[in-house]
């Protein structure tokens, strides 16, 4: 008996072929979909994550600000430090605003500049600064974080210069408030809001958007709070469309304002709120402080 062979049908191959070829072209689309979804995922977790570490340890500074060892004015190898000329250095705050020439104010010029001061010992202390920085080889910016230790004095070491300290940043914002909360600004030991180009007018007694260098000097005695306000951009592009950024972190007109035209980048601002425990002078205050870290900005529209 002659046995018969099965098979396929020419219209059986080619129906199967088309299912296969569909199949194959939806995997790829997912592979697609979900590979874009966790490289998306996977850079705002980054951000948060730099945010969490960086903010941890600017709150950390901030409640140092202002330490005096005990015995410090005795034994300082800085010379001609004085009670009143260290209260000045402990804390400082300069701003870009209204300033287009200076690219320590970030992209936006509306950045701010801050300085610290603590001691760790009566023969050791710290200047802390921490601006933003361009990328030498983009228009995006850093925020630089530089340490310099006695300085002015004989053997002044400046063991961190220029230090990436937290990448992609877009704006950093600082707003020093007294114990009642009001905003303080100036406030400031040398240049106060734009920095240098004003001090020869404080000095003079001219008065500007920011007030006058006294009043910059006195405010050091009054801070109770520090908030920082921190904007920090994805690296790559995350979105699929682009899409504008509006930037309000901190109280007009104090904080930034700025409008971003569209673009595919993520961006998320950072707040934390520090107690800073060693400049308010004369006031009993106690160690409880409340401190949010990480939470996603409402202020980013």
């Amino acid at each position: 008996m002659r046995k018969k062979n099965s098979g396929f049908t020419l219209a059986e191959v080619l129906v199967a072929t088309v299912i296969g070829i569909i199949s194959i072209a939806a995997a790829f689309a997912s592979y697609g979909y979900f590979n874009k979804s966790y490289q998306s995922i996977s850079q705002k977790a980054a951000i948060n994550n730099t945010a969490r570490e960086a903010l941890s340890i600017l709150t950390k500074e901030l409640r140092m600000a202002g330490h005096v060892d005990p015995n410090y004015l005795a034994n300082t190898p800085v010379p001609n430090r004085t009670e009143r000329t260290v209260r000045m250095d402990f804390i400082s705050v300069s701003s870009g605003r209204g300033n287009q020439n200076k690219e320590k104010y970030g992209k936006y010029r509306q950045s701010d500049y801050l300085q610290l001061w603590y001691s760790t010992s009566a023969t050791e202390d710290h200047h802390i600064v921490y601006m933003l920085q361009k990328y030498q080889d983009s228009n995006d910016y850093y925020l630089a974080k530089y340490a310099i230790r006695n300085r002015g004095s004989g053997n002044s070491n400046m063991y961190l210069s220029n230090e990436v300290f937290i990448p992609n940043v877009e704006d950093f914002q600082v707003i020093l408030k007294d114990r009642e909360g009001k905003i303080l600004v100036p406030v400031c030991n040398q240049g106060c809001g734009t920095l240098e180009e004003n001090v020869q007018n404080w000095q003079k007694g001219v008065d500007t958007k920011y007030g006058r260098l006294a009043l910059g000097q006195a405010n050091v005695d009054l801070v109770h709070t520090a908030e920082i306000y921190l904007t920090l951009k994805s690296p790559k592009e995350v979105y699929a469309k682009a899409k504008p950024t509006k930037i309000i972190n901190g109280e007009a007109p104090y904080g930034s304002n700025i409008d971003i035209p569209a673009d595919k980048y993520h961006r998320e601002t950072f707040f934390v709120s520090v107690h800073t425990r060693n400049l308010a002078k004369h006031v009993a205050i106690s160690e409880q402080t409340g401190t949010s870290i990480g939470e996603s900005s409402s202020y980013n529209k």
